[in-house]
């Protein structure tokens, strides 16, 4: 993958087959021609290219260092191959004004083979290795503490070995005539304040998890509800919105946040408060669904209210499968268990609107819905409240299908799963113009259906061609798990029209590098805004588990599936989790522990992500952390 010279100055954005996209590098300032320096049997042209010109051949008692340094931060070196079938080594270091390979921290290795690799101090790092030739331009480059390892612009492998500054250019040659042409050594821009740091997908580092008493100890000092900042390495800023004070003597009252799709956060653009619903338990304490009224300005949890009183039968609900409006700021989508409406709530009035946003029990039967249609659950909205999706339940709770209310039209469409195949859910996306539908059979296999709400086309995904698992939807596309890619718990996005039904069927937009490790489990994407307006779109995730070297953190991404220039794709990482499986907090009576794992969501503007976690102890809580979106900016 090339940048042609033909097409120079205008933006070109390359893919391979394996959607890995490459962008232009932005210039940079602060970029320099490095300055060779502790020159040793070795000449320097008039270009600036270094060659080994005395000393004994096959011996490394050539080289030299840059004068130029990299002091603190992030930056890089880069360098062109200048000799081929070459033995020399390439790199950063501190300290060293010897010739001797081993000295140098993180390095390139060239052998006369043609082929190179990373060492590290004289040790060899898994995932470097690549072919060279005369020309051929190599980066190696300290980001957010790691150095990543790149050439001709693809990344290749990342340490996470200690980096002691100052760093310089240093290069150690064995071949008589090896050459390294054209340095340069970068200095890149501290990045914003407001805490997060960034990883590469496939390299991510293992963390302890906090202890109990870790987090008790950066939480607001006596269990109460306030703002708190995550500890290095994180440094985020975070607020507990709940305290023992929400339920009746302390009890574990709160329900889970509904799911990642969901919103329960109101759209608070241009207001000092954000609105907040959580579910409660009466029957462990609680008062029902309960909304938090947090300030902004003030970084205060300022009220907690319930919203129903005791003779409405919405005291009862859990909250789940509710969610903001995207566009009007009071109003909140409701449905109860067993009834066929969806309705809209406005939490300052605290009543319903007149009129449901749609009753199931109006679509004609059976020419558009099933006569057995009895009730709707997991309901979904456009960005607009204009197209409303949910799935559709018999009288004995079995999903028979999913129905699509289009308000503008008052029309229904219904859709039933094809022969031997049950409806998981269905899924509206935020403009409004497509239906995601994932559907199961009993051998555990999945698709999806894929349908086009003006033209009524249906285009079918299966699960070994990429059909999406865990997913959330965005202006004309979607993000989710690809179960059976070769990636380890991969995320990609799928975009509308579906324009191929094998794979690959959309870029990576996230991996890990264990499969034993589904960070981004639970995808979140409330922030989504339609690709055109030029935003580099982001999602985030979260998830809880049981393996013990790893925490579990929120993380968040780029959606469009675009790269760094050198090919990695880069993982945000926010906070941890804080959430123990095997603590009492999160009332999973029936050990499946759905009810403790995080399911977080991101508010209309992505700044914010809320989940539910039990702190490691015995309560469930409600958490919201800021998301520094400034660092994406520029990567």
């Amino acid at each position: 993958m090339f940048l042609f010279p033909a097409l120079r100055g205008r933006v070109v954005i390359l893919c391979s087959i394996a959607a890995i996209c490459l962008l232009p590098a932005s210039p940079r300032a602060d970029e320099q021609s490095v300055t060779w320096t502790n020159v040793v049997n070795a000449s320097v042209s008039s270009e600036n290219t270094l060659t080994k010109t005395g000393g004994q051949n096959q011996s490394d008692d050539a080289g030299a260092t840059s004068a130029e340094e990299l002091t603190a931060g992030e930056g890089y070196v880069e360098f062109t191959v200048g000799a081929a079938n070459m033995e020399a080594l390439v790199g950063l270091n501190h300290g060293s004004q010897g010739t001797w390979y081993y000295e140098i921290d993180f390095a390139f290795r060239f052998m006369p083979s043609g082929s190179a690799d990373v060492i590290e101090n004289g040790v060899y790092l898994n995932g470097g290795d690549t072919p060279y030739t005369v020309g051929d331009r190599f980066r190696i480059a300290v980001v957010d503490g790691r150095v990543r390892f790149s050439r001709n612009g693809i990344f290749l492998t990342e340490s996470t070995n200690p980096v002691t500054y100052p760093l310089v250019l240093d290069v150690s040659m064995f071949s008589m005539g090896a050459a390294v042409a054209d340095p340069v050594l970068g200095v890149t821009p501290p990045p914003p304040p407001g805490g997060g740091f960034f990883e590469t997908s496939g390299f991510q580092t293992p963390r302890p998890r906090y202890t109990p008493e870790q987090i008790n100890a950066f939480l607001p000092t006596g269990g109460a509800a306030g703002a708190f900042q995550f500890p290095a390495p994180y440094n985020t800023a975070a607020v507990r919105l709940t305290d023992a004070s929400l339920c009746a003597e302390g009890q574990d009252c709160l329900w889970y946040a509904g799911y990642s799709y969901w919103r329960n956060m109101n759209n608070h653009v241009g207001s000092a408060d954000m609105y907040i619903f959580l579910g409660t338990d009466p029957a462990r304490g609680g008062a029902g669904p309960t909304l938090i009224r947090y300030n902004k300005a003030l970084d205060a949890v300022q009220d907690v209210q319930p919203m129903f009183d005791e003779a409405s039968p919405y005291r009862y609900s859990t909250g789940e499968g509710w969610y903001f409006s995207a566009q009007f700021p009071t109003r909140l989508y409701a449905t109860r268990v067993g009834s066929s409406q969806l309705r809209r709530y406005d939490i300052l009035v605290r009543q319903f609107e007149t009129a449901p946003v749609f009753d199931l029990s109006a679509c004609a039967r059976p020419r558009v819905c099933p006569r057995g249609a009895a009730s709707i659950t997991q309901a979904h909205s456009s960005d607009d409240d204009l197209v409303h999706s949910a799935t559709v339940q018999d009288v004995n709770w079995a999903r028979i299908g999913c129905v699509v209310y289009q308000t503008a039209a008052r029309r229904f469409t219904y859709y039933a799963p094809p022969k031997n195949y049950a409806l998981d859910e269905c899924h509206v996306d935020k403009s409004g113009r497509w239906l995601m539908l994932l559907e199961t059979r009993a051998d555990g296999s999945r698709h999806n259906r894929v349908v086009n709400l003006a033209t009524g086309k249906i285009r079918t995904i299966t699960d070994v061609n990429g059909a999406l698992g865990h997913l959330d939807m965005g202006h004309g596309y979607a993000i989710g798990a690809d179960t059976f890619s070769a990636l380890p718990n991969a995320t990609i996005r799928l975009d509308f029209p579906v324009a191929t039904t094998t794979r690959p069927i959309g870029p990576m937009v996230h991996f890990n590098n264990r499969w034993d490790v589904a960070a981004a489990n639970h995808i979140a994407h409330g922030n989504a805004r339609p690709l055109m307006t030029g935003e580099r779109p982001y999602a985030c995730g979260s998830n809880a588990s049981r393996v013990g070297d790893v925490a579990d953190e929120v993380v968040c991404f780029f959606a469009d599936g675009a790269t760094n220039a050198d090919g990695a794709l880069d993982v945000l990482v926010i906070a941890q989790v804080l959430t123990d499986l095997d603590a009492a907090g999160g009332n999973d009576v029936d050990g499946d522990d759905y009810e403790q794992t995080p399911k977080g969501n991101l508010d209309v503007t992505g700044r914010y992500f809320l989940w539910t976690t039990n702190l490691g102890g015995g309560r469930l809580d409600a958490v919201l952390v800021k998301i520094p979106a400034e660092r994406f900016t520029g990567r």
